[in-house]
């Protein structure tokens, strides 16, 4: 019985994490409880006791929501039940047994609830139930159980001093804080300290403050280790310390990152730098995307219109469907204008000019329907690689983001985020918040078009040295010299890739001065050519900035001559009837009598449009190639030559009042940069004239020196300006049908009575500025010397003087001529020049009385000729009428000329108002008799 009993204290010594402060355990014992069942001896000095001890480190521990490992060990519960069992040695004493097992998966341990045999004292029983959990522990300690592969430390098992709460709650997860209440009397920390040591080492206590007065009082006891807080948790539940009973429970930890937590403390350039470092992601990762798709863009390696069988069989659907049973007239109207005198020449000079390495931007200017695109389109037809960006798509879109969001989708550049600009202006907007200075990592529109264009010169230098590449391989390969090969690397004129810029300067692109920069490098580093095609000479001088050492090569096209067009009409024309022919038989090859009575007049029809009426029509439509083509269309259809002409006149007159006298919101497209009135004029000039002087126009007062009304309406393409010597020279029509168009608008009395009232008003209101500037700067020459009275009473009589001809107009009209002398323009004069006083020495100086004008200066103003008897005087006094008088009475010498100036200003002034008057008043009339 000694040795038994020496053997038990060994365990119990060895097993024990209780520590000993002196002689005095501060751990207390495990919670037993005694059964009424008796004792299986039937010792009467024993009874039958149960307890239970928590078998830590069988399970990992559940550490997340998303953490399914306990659950896949746990999922058979009989299995777990025997492999628990199986850890508990078979020859304990004191009749013990296991009585239940409860898998505790998310605490990473099990509650094996088990009875003994054990003295009549409680404190003896709780002694004997100790010694079986620490005889247990130490089975487990000496590897019976092995080692798991989610812990490599042993099994252990731990006496239960409470009652185990099991429960399957989601939300509790285990936690290194443990939250313990007290269901009676606090205990202090250090009672504290010895219930919760033996389970593992404590980072701190923490108590509940006195100023709290939340019930029930708590406290929290903080772990190093995880597998501590579960223990103490399944272990500690429940005990009763005195007169308190434990409540244990999880906090929930809220994980601080260390890094994290710095980046916090740093953001200034932590945000910043990551901003930077995602967008450097992203750009590593789609950049080789985006050149992989625009290099396929421009070399159409996957476009399955480009190989040979695919290619001509689309072609053919495509005639057969758009001009089924007429022939290819389309093809031969374009073979018509290929070989047009002008066109032609023009597209041998521009591929002449491809054929040549490239140095320098080729500019094709014409105006608008001049056939700029079928020029550029034939002479790039045997081109390789073609890059095309149409300015006019371009600047139909309403927004930046969409201009550049189209650009890349014209050259191919995918995937496009348009969110990454809003992303990193908000990131520089919230760093200049926090910091008080951006951090430079903004986007714009412009800058994404840079991107787009630098990806495209990486494109272009890719192909150009796979092309070298192959000619040095073939050259390789055929035995050649050095010196051969050397040559062999001259790129052939159809592998040079060629850029065309569609109507590029005719538009205000936000971004065309970053395109005509960026195009200007790719042509001198010699990757490709570009070709810029725009409607005015001012394009050419804008492409000349930006490549400056270097001149662009100009290629000029016009409208043919009007013996030309009709050439091409009477050409076109006859080859269309003799194809409506043709398909006919083909596609009626049995027709009946009747119906082909029915389709001569057609053919009688096509023939009339060979005569006279064709010579009309090219002389209105002029050589403009894109009506040309709308006339032959038209006529094809069975249109009379007539009714196609008179289509396209009216079509004009409807874009002429549409875009030239509608408001801003009534169009949407253009900001009119000119007004009705401004416009009016100009057409009138134009239908009397057919073409005008830029610089009469420019001078005239309606326009008043400024290019901004000029300007726009060249860009609306209503007019067209030529150039002479690098300037505007003379102004035309936009298009040669809006000569017709002009004339049909002034032969309208309606419109063109309401325009001209309009204009004349506009001009009254700028002649009536004039005069009343003028009449202000008399105001401000105090010019008479007495008193101010009199210096009212001159700028009352000019006044005066305007009255009394509106008076004299009413008196021709039949008005009574009382009113007229009533009004005395030479009694305000004189009372002037007596108020003040007599002409200075110096204004009266070197004249004589007889030198004095027989004429006044109030006689002139009033238009009034001075009364003689001599009719030889009186013919010369008529002659000299338009002549003012030489001196103003009253007027001091150095004043004289101002004075003068401004009393001509007003004369002029007033003669014109009175004309423009007289023609409202006539166009009124006309108004009111329609």
């Amino acid at each position: 019985m000694l040795s038994r009993n020496l053997r038990v204290a060994e365990v119990w010594r060895h097993s024990s994490v209780g520590i000993c402060h002196g002689n005095r355990p501060l751990a207390r014992g495990i919670h037993v409880e005694r059964l009424e069942k008796p004792e299986p001896t039937g010792d009467p000095r024993q009874a039958t006791y149960k307890a239970a001890l928590f078998m830590d480190k069988l399970f990992p521990l559940k550490i997340s929501m998303l953490d399914i490992r306990p659950y896949i060990m746990s999922r058979n519960g009989a299995a777990m039940k025997k492999k628990v069992a199986a850890l508990i040695p078979a020859d304990l004493p004191h009749h013990f047994g296991v009585s239940s097992i409860e898998p505790h998966s998310r605490d990473g341990g099990s509650i094996v609830n088990f009875t003994f045999a054990g003295p009549l004292t409680q404190e003896d029983a709780e002694g004997v139930g100790n010694e079986l959990v620490s005889a247990i522990d130490k089975h487990l300690a000496l590897g019976a159980a092995g080692r798991n592969w989610f812990d490599l430390a042993p099994i252990r098992s731990l006496p239960v001093k409470g009652v185990p709460f099991s429960e399957d709650i989601v939300r509790m997860l285990p936690s290194k804080k443990v939250r313990v209440e007290f269901g009676g009397p606090d205990l202090t920390v250090e009672q504290l300290f010895h219930e919760f040591r033996q389970f593992g080492r404590i980072v701190d206590i923490e108590m509940q403050p006195t100023s709290c007065k939340d019930t029930p009082r708590w406290a929290i006891v903080h772990f190093t280790r995880l597998r501590a807080a579960t223990s103490a948790r399944n272990c500690i539940h429940g005990d009763v310390v005195g007169a308190t009973r434990l409540q244990l429970s999880y906090v929930r930890e809220r994980h601080e990152n260390v890094i994290l937590q710095w980046i916090k403390d740093h953001q200034k350039f932590m945000i910043p730098l990551a901003a930077a470092a995602l967008i450097a992601a992203i750009y590593a990762i789609f950049d080789p995307i985006r050149e992989f798709f625009v290099e396929n863009k421009i070399t159409g390696r996957f476009d399955l219109s480009k190989m040979p069988i695919i290619g001509s069989v689309r072609k053919a659907a495509v005639r057969s469907m758009l001009w089924r049973g007429h022939g290819d007239d389309g093809g031969a109207l374009g073979q018509e204008i290929s070989a047009w005198s002008g066109l032609s020449e023009q597209r041998e000079r521009l591929a002449a000019i491809l054929n040549e390495p490239p140095e320098s931007f080729v500019v094709v200017t014409g105006p608008h329907g001049s056939g700029k695109t079928a020029v550029v389109e034939q002479a790039t037809q045997g081109k390789q690689y073609r890059i095309v960006i149409d300015a006019n798509k371009l600047a139909a879109q309403h927004s930046d983001l969409e201009q550049m969001t189209l650009l890349a989708r014209q050259l191919g550049w995918w995937p496009v985020f348009n969110s990454i600009i809003s992303i990193t202006n908000a990131i520089d907007l919230m760093v200049a918040a926090t910091t008080g200075s951006k951090a430079g990592i903004s986007a714009t529109p412009e800058s994404q078009v840079r991107r787009i264009l630098e990806c495209l010169a990486l494109v272009l230098t890719k192909i150009r040295h796979s092309t070298e590449t192959k000619m040095s391989s073939a050259a390789a390969s055929s035995g050649d010299n050095a010196a051969e090969r050397k040559a062999s690397k001259t790129i052939p004129p159809t592998e040079v890739p060629v850029i065309v810029l569609e109507n590029f300067m005719d538009k205000d692109l936000p971004f065309s001065k970053a395109i005509l920069e960026w195009s200007a490098s790719v042509v001198e580093a010699g990757l490709a050519h570009c070709i810029v095609t725009t409607s005015g000479i001012s394009g050419y001088h804008e492409i000349q900035r930006a490549q400056p050492q270097r001149a662009a090569s100009l290629v000029s096209l016009d409208d043919e001559t009007p013996m030309g067009a009709i050439s091409l009409l009477q050409r076109q024309l006859s080859t269309s009837r003799h194809a409506l022919q043709q398909g006919q038989q083909q596609q009626q090859p049995q027709l009946a009598e009747s119906d082909q009575e029915q389709d001569e007049p057609n053919t009688e029809s096509v023939d009339i449009a060979t005569g006279d009426q064709i010579a009309m029509a090219a002389g209105v439509l002029g050589g403009r190639l894109e009506d040309l083509q709308l006339f032959v269309q038209k006529v094809q259809t069975g249109e009379s030559v007539s009714a196609a002409l008179e289509d396209i006149i009216q079509r004009s007159i409807t874009e002429i009042r549409k875009y030239a006298f509608a408001n801003d919101s009534e169009v949407g497209q253009y900001e009119h940069t000119w007004t009705p009135e401004q416009f009016w004029y100009l057409l009138t000039e134009l239908a009397r004239d057919g073409s005008v002087e830029y610089d009469r126009m420019h001078s005239s007062a309606l326009f008043s020196g400024s290019d901004a009304a000029l300007l726009g309406l060249a860009e609306a393409q209503l007019i067209t300006m030529t150039y002479d010597n690098d300037r505007p020279s003379r102004i035309r029509p936009g298009r040669p049908v809006y000569s017709a168009a002009f004339e049909r608008l002034l032969e309208d009395p309606g419109f063109s009575s309401s325009m001209n009232i309009k204009m004349n008003k506009k001009f009254i209101e700028l002649e009536t500025a004039k005069i009343r500037k003028a009449e202000e700067e008399l105001a401000l020459l105090n010019v008479f010397r007495a008193s101010v009275d009199a210096h009212n009473t001159l700028t009352s009589s000019i006044a005066m003087m305007a009255a009394s001809k509106d008076a004299g107009r009413r008196r021709s009209q039949g008005s009574r001529s009382d009113s007229v002398d009533a009004i005395n323009p030479e009694a305000y004069i004189a009372r002037a020049a007596r108020g003040s006083g007599e002409p200075s020495a110096t204004a009266l100086e070197g004249q004589s009385a007889a030198s004095m004008p027989k004429q006044s200066w109030t006689d002139w103003v009033r238009g009034r000729h001075p009364d003689t008897t001599d009719g030889a005087a009186s013919v010369r006094d008529s002659e000299r009428s338009a002549q003012p008088p030489t001196v103003v009475p009253g007027i001091p010498y150095e004043l004289q000329g101002r004075v003068q100036f401004l009393l001509r200003t007003i004369y002029k002034s007033q003669q014109k108002i009175d004309r423009w008057d007289a023609d409202s008043q006539a166009d009124a009339l006309r108004l009111a008799s329609l």
